[in-house]
Order: C-alpha cells, then sequence, then structure tokens
C-alpha cells in the first residue's frame, strides 16, 4: 500500500474557552493530521476486467454530469491536488457522471455527529459541482484498511465513502495529536487514466466530542470538511486563509483558493468503464 502523510495545524488560539478547558482542547486539536492511503492501482484486465475486487462496470453511471462545478471565483487564493494524471496536467479526480455515495459509521458517533457530517458534505458538493447522495448511518467499524468493494456490505458497486469517529484504537494513526484522517482509493481504466472510486475520513471523537462540547461548531465542521476536501483530491496549501491550509483556514468554509481547485475536481472524466 502507497501513502503519504501531511500534518495541518490548526489556530486554536480562537477558541474562547476557560484556560483548563482551552489546554486540554489545545493538547488534543494542535494538529489535524491527515494520512492519505493510496491503495495500490490494479491495472486493468482486458479478458476479466477487475476481477473480483471490483464491481460491474458502469454502476450508477449517467451520460453527463450530474452537476455544474461553479465558475472558478476570483481572488488570489491558491490550491494543489494531491495526485496527477500520467500527462501531469490534469489531476485525479472522481466521476461526475455518478454521484458519490457516503456513509457515516453509527459506531461511535457523537450526538450531532451525522448532521455535521451531512453539512460538510453539502459545502464540499456545492462548491465542486460533485454530486452526492447520503446512504445514512452504517454499522461498518473504523478499521485500518477498508476494502474499495464490500458486495456482502453495499451490494454491486464500489463501497461508499466512509465517515466515521474512531478512537487511536481502531485507527492507530489517529494516536497523539491527530484530528483527523482521509483520502481516496483511485483504479486505473484500460487506457491508464485514474479515477478515485470511493475514499473514507477518520475522524478524532474525543478531539471532536471537545470541539462540540465547547460550542465550536463552526471549528468542528472546518475539521470535517478539510478531510473531505482531501477525499476529493485537493492537497495542503500555505496560504493560512484557505480551508486546505496547514492552519486550517478561518473555519468560514471554503476560501476562494479551495474553490479554484474543487472546481476544477468537478470536472473531471466521465469514465462509465470503471
Amino acid at each position: 500500500m502507497a501513502g503519504a502523510v501531511a500534518t495541518t495545524r490548526r489556530l486554536w488560539s480562537q477558541l474562547r474557552l476557560p484556560h483548563g478547558v482551552r489546554s486540554a482542547v489545545a493538547l488534543l486539536l494542535v494538529a489535524v493530521t491527515l494520512g492519505v492511503w493510496l491503495w495500490q492501482v490494479r491495472p486493468f484486465d482486458s479478458r476479466h476486467g477487475f476481477g473480483v475486487d471490483a464491481p460491474s462496470a458502469g454502476i450508477g453511471a449517467a451520460r453527463a454530469p450530474l452537476g455544474a462545478p461553479p465558475s472558478m471565483p476570483g481572488g488570489q487564493g491558491g490550491y494543489t491536488f494531491m495526485r496527477m494524471q500520467g500527462n501531469g496536467a490534469d489531476p485525479v479526480a472522481y466521476d461526475p457522471c455518478r454521484p458519490i455515495h457516503f456513509v457515516t459509521s453509527s459506531v461511535g458517533l457523537p450526538d450531532g455527529g451525522d448532521a455535521l457530517v451531512r453539512e460538510a458534505v453539502a459545502a464540499m458538493s456545492e462548491a465542486s459541482g460533485l454530486r452526492f447522495v447520503d446512504d445514512g448511518l452504517t454499522d461498518e467499524a473504523p478499521t485500518p484498511e477498508r476494502d474499495p468493494f464490500q458486495p456482502d456490505r453495499y451490494g454491486d458497486r464500489w463501497a461508499p465513502v466512509y465517515i466515521a469517529f474512531a478512537t487511536p484504537q481502531q485507527i492507530p494513526r489517529l494516536a497523539g495529536a491527530t484530528v483527523g484522517l482521509g483520502g481516496s482509493t483511485p483504479r486505473a481504466a484500460a487506457d491508464g487514466v485514474l479515477v478515485y472510486v470511493t475514499g473514507s475520513v477518520w475522524l478524532d471523537v474525543a478531539a471532536m466530542d471537545d470541539l462540540l462540547a465547547a460550542g465550536r461548531r463552526d471549528s468542528a465542521r472546518a475539521v470535517v470538511e478539510h478531510e473531505i476536501g482531501h477525499v476529493l483530491g485537493l492537497d495542503h496549501v500555505s496560504d493560512a486563509t484557505q480551508l486546505m491550509s496547514e492552519t486550517g483556514g478561518s473555519g468560514a468554509g471554503p476560501a476562494d483558493g479551495d474553490r479554484r481547485g474543487l472546481a476544477i475536481l468537478g470536472r473531471g472524466v466521465c469514465r462509465p468503464d470503471l
């Protein structure tokens, strides 16, 4: 399994909390570490497709993009991408001709956690033009490595994007000051073009509980939005005003650079052959 790790530091000095609570939150939330796990891309086999570890091709595919990416906003904010195609010019992205299904794990779900996830997904959907479908709660438990194809649980399709509130015991990479982990799985079509087919977001349940208990729902939502940004294909930027900065932005959602990058990712290629 190939992978990369990036660390995000948030400006928790903005939290207006009593000193003791603020210190505890700062200890837990001094960084948002994003582990991007890019499973080995398996080549297409013209005789058997992708074998037993892939669904039938074209499940849920439409003939045209389901949404319309917004116009590129003005401003000076930048963006970078997690992974590029072999041509070096285009980013790897999701297929805009089929919806991105997502589920939220009921395991360890804090009060209001599912609503928080839906709000964050809606914000990133609006900014990218990609269509999301909420498949509700799942009892799928957090595990360090997740199979992108789980027919016994989700049927003949790629497993939906998985969002879970987890502990370091369940996900060891959440140990220490790590608040979030996220990434997407690409698969290669017959011509070598890579397309993301599913992804995961893991959120440290104790850290998120502390933010919600402290009344900082906007900050908690920004953490989820940041991680979904990585799932969709955005990487970190140095501009502290952007959601995808290592400092996590202002907590006000995607900024101009984030939106430019998301609009490009929303213009990915339709690949009914996957």
